[in-house]
């Protein structure tokens, strides 16, 4: 293929692209509207520096835990330069009612060969898994999953999963005493120009056990976020596809692009949403400041879906790619943005 054809080829992709992030749902009243919701500033408790990029978050025993690391920075670093870590933090929810909550380290940096930077995680009981796409000598990601142990008075990493393919590793969630996790793609170029040319549907889920891995069901539109219903039915967010895919057969059809996966008390799945993918890179690889943002819940019997928070300039918090309900509130973590956005009656 010729250069020209190559730039018309990409030209054409971007142009789908571009209308496709545009061609969104009427807006519709969301259950939190943007009055009756704040950014906290959240902080590293022992340095005070402010969190940025909180990508994913989970509950546990009304503790939340933060996944957070400067994906930016990762992708402009050069072979050789240091890229600063990200981190695993954990913030009470009572936190939340300050105006700078302060959250505190699971694991100190340096702590893991490779470096910490985490991204989707899952956590049961005193057990957590995290994807860590850590980097090696020569740049390159190299992303294991770590399983910590949280019942002592510090974090222990017990167990570190590799396997084949596990550079395209998205996010985790526990079942049926193995860990489950989403590789979004088949395959990791090393560009940006490269990814685009990725299949969309080559996607895969994976059960990670003592016997290694294997794939649970492959052909995913950009496997993303997944998580596990009461049921025990699990849900995976397939990003390109707008919809989520449930292992029961059904497919829930999402109003954007799915990200992260939580499911509330009452078992709806609460669905981190990307309303534009474009602007959405844009943002992610720093040529905009800002991306829309939204959040809602599905019912995973009637597919019905309620509208929790919606900021279509991403005034707030721009680029949330995870939220959860507890206590009353809705709180999302974003990409890039610093902080936690927090909605409801102690916002």
């Amino acid at each position: 293929m010729g250069r020209r054809q190559a730039f018309g080829r990409l030209s054409l992709i971007l142009l789908a692209a571009l209308v496709a992030s545009c061609a969104g749902e009427p807006a519709e009243r969301a259950r939190f509207p943007l009055a009756d919701c704040r950014v906290a500033a959240v902080r590293d408790a022992k340095s005070g520096a402010a969190i940025a990029g909180i990508e994913d978050i989970a509950l546990a025993q009304n503790q939340l835990i933060l996944s957070a690391h400067d994906r930016l920075a990762v992708r402009r670093a050069r072979p050789g330069e240091a890229v600063p870590e990200g981190g695993l933090w954990t913030l009470p929810l009572a936190g939340l009612a300050g105006p700078a909550p302060a959250a505190v380290r699971l694991l100190p940096e340096g702590s893991v060969a490779g470096g910490l930077r985490p991204h989707g995680l899952a956590a049961e009981g005193r057990r957590l898994a995290v994807v860590n796409r850590r980097m090696r000598p020569d740049g390159r990601l190299d992303p294991v999953v770590l399983e910590l142990d949280l019942s002592g008075p510090r974090a222990r990493v017990g167990a570190i999963l590799r396997g084949p393919g596990f550079c395209a590793l998205n996010d985790v969630a526990f079942w049926q005493g193995e860990v489950l996790a989403t590789r979004d793609r088949n395959r990791c170029p090393r560009s940006l120009l490269g990814e685009l040319f990725v299949r969309a549907d080559s996607g895969s889920l994976l059960a990670l056990g003592d016997a290694g891995a294997r794939v649970l069901a492959d052909g995913l539109a950009f496997a993303n976020g997944v998580a596990v219903l009461p049921d025990g039915t699990i849900a995976v967010a397939e990003t390109r596809g707008r919809r989520v895919r449930l292992s029961n057969g059904r497919q829930l059809a999402v109003p954007g692009h799915p990200d992260n996966l939580t499911v509330s008390e009452d078992g709806m799945l609460v669905v981190g949403v990307i309303p534009s993918l474009w602007r959405f890179g844009l943002h992610l690889l720093g040529q905009r400041a800002r991306a829309p943002a939204r959040v809602v819940a599905l019912d995973p019997a009637s597919g019905a879906v309620t509208w929790l928070f919606d900021d279509p300039e991403g005034r707030l918090l721009p680029g949330v790619t995870v939220a959860l309900l507890a206590d009353g509130m809705l709180v999302a973590g974003a990409v890039r943005a610093p902080g936690l956005l927090v909605c409801g009656r102690r916002a």
